[in-house]
């Protein structure tokens, strides 16, 4: 990728040879990921134990979709306008669901989870703008760090999830998702995820707004 310097700081865009294809097989992971979203929320939120093990594996399969699609979008040289837009797009939906998924299940603060939606919100909103305006803006380091982590944290609460519903299931004991001291650690977490997400959304404005884009 092509780093603009100068005024607009050191955020990437596209080369000017990145192909207008659109089936390719990233864009296909892409998508793959996008369809995987709504079955983990089905299985996250379904009676059966199991199905707790199921959307862990789904999250799994997901994230990798996420770690592979742009490298070998890079590899092979087939970096498209629409993977550039749909790779992030497909990030922010899975992770958005699974956070929300466990402020509902209540494992997670909600206005934590609503700060990190509302700076999605706006970043995809101006991507959408800067790619009606011809200059659509990759996803920084930064801000590739923070997925990174969120994915992390979220496979890292299902793991979580799921030891305390086997535990149940094996003990006969009635399923308890969270206590005291285990509902301050993840939210400590996640309250530092969403820090960085807050810190590389700031970033993305000051960037866009000198590139005046």
């Amino acid at each position: 990728m092509e780093t603009l310097r100068g005024n607009t700081g050191d955020l990437p865009f596209p080369k000017q040879g990145t192909t207008d294809r659109l089936m390719t097989f990233p864009n296909i992971l892409s998508t793959v990921r996008l369809v995987l979203t709504p079955v983990f929320l089905l299985l996250i939120f379904a009676e059966s134990w199991y199905c707790k093990i199921l959307a862990l594996l789904v999250f799994t399969v997901a994230s990798l979709t996420d770690f592979y699609d742009g490298r070998i979008a890079r590899r092979d040289g087939t970096v498209t306008s629409l993977g550039e837009f749909l790779d992030p797009l497909a990030d922010k939906l899975l992770v958005s669901s699974a956070l929300i998924s466990f402020v509902v299940l209540g494992m997670v603060e909600a206005w934590l989870v609503g700060a990190m939606l509302i700076r999605d919100v706006v970043i995809t909103g101006l991507r959408v703008y800067g790619i009606r305006a011809g200059r659509p803006v990759v996803t920084s380091r930064l801000a590739k760090w923070k997925t990174m982590l969120q994915l992390v944290l979220i496979f890292g609460i299902l793991v979580f999830i799921n030891v305390r519903v086997i535990e149940a299931k094996l003990t006969s004991q009635p399923l308890v998702l969270i206590d005291s001291w285990s509902h301050l650690v993840l939210n400590g977490l996640v309250a530092a995820v969403t820090l960085l997400a807050v810190v590389s959304g700031v970033r993305y404005l000051r960037v866009l707004h000198r590139s005046g884009t």
